[in-house]
């Protein structure tokens, strides 16, 4: 069969008319089945796919999600790290009851230079 005697009415019958006169021409327009049967594939091709490019696009969110929780996780650790390191003694320091403001004052202390009462 050439192209010029080939049935081209198939998306206008199946987009403006309605299902019993789309039906109709199908029983007796043999080109627009083999379309019709083409598209029927295609359709059912995709609703078996679905699924899985869904779960695919679900993976790939929650791995983008990883990776950014792993990223903050390491940038606070290094920060972390980085104001341990900054600060050189973590330890109490009293002063000296001689370097004690109190004490300057001429005020009596006690031995840890707090005023004494």
């Amino acid at each position: 069969m050439n192209n010029e005697n080939k049935c081209n009415k198939y998306e206008s019958f199946f987009v403006f008319r309605n299902e019993e006169a789309f039906n109709e021409h199908l029983e007796h327009c043999p080109d627009c089945q083999k379309e019709h049967e083409k598209h029927l594939k295609i359709s059912s091709l995709v609703k078996e796919v679905a699924p899985i490019y869904l779960e695919k696009k679900r993976r790939e969110k929650i791995s983008v999600m990883k990776r950014l929780a792993c990223c903050f996780v390491v940038f606070v650790g290094f920060a972390s790290f980085a104001g341990y390191m900054a600060y050189d003694d973590y330890t109490f320091k009293t002063m000296e009851v001689e370097d004690s403001y109190v004490s300057t004052m001429g005020l009596p202390v006690d031995d840890y230079g707090f005023l004494e009462i």
